[in-house]
């Protein structure tokens, strides 16, 4: 008789656990990135630190209005192109913050949310 790592309650819970993560991670993905093109929208200063934020929130958000939208049988394991995107935007919202300082407000910790959730959806 073989040996499974897990039982099936606790393939369950896991699998409720990656649903709700994802569910929430795509809502903070569409608030974020709408929140950051209002700003840049609107003029908000300054305006690269929210370019910064909207890249790093929207590249992930591509990512799965991609994969919903066009049905690809397959995505690549890791897919690199939006890793740098969003990468990209922290760096972006960084060096703002380090320059603007309180001016910039917390947008790089918004931005490293952001990232921090993309690396764990891949990872899952």
């Amino acid at each position: 008789m073989p040996v499974f790592s897990h039982d099936a309650r606790e393939l369950t819970t896991l699998n409720l656990l990656k649903s709700v993560f994802i569910s929430v991670y795509i809502l903070w993905l569409i608030l974020i990135s709408a929140f950051a093109f209002a700003r840049i929208s609107g003029g908000g200063e300054p305006l690269l630190s929210w370019f910064g934020l909207w890249l790093a929130a929207f590249s992930p958000l591509l990512f799965f209005i991609k994969a919903f939208l066009f049905k690809y049988p397959r995505t690549p394991r890791h897919p690199v192109e939006f890793s740098i995107l969003c990468g990209l935007g922290l760096a972006i919202t960084m060096v703002m913050s380090y320059r603007f300082g309180d001016a910039a407000g917390n947008l790089h910790i918004w931005a490293g949310i952001t990232l921090l959730g993309w690396l764990a959806y891949l990872r899952w």
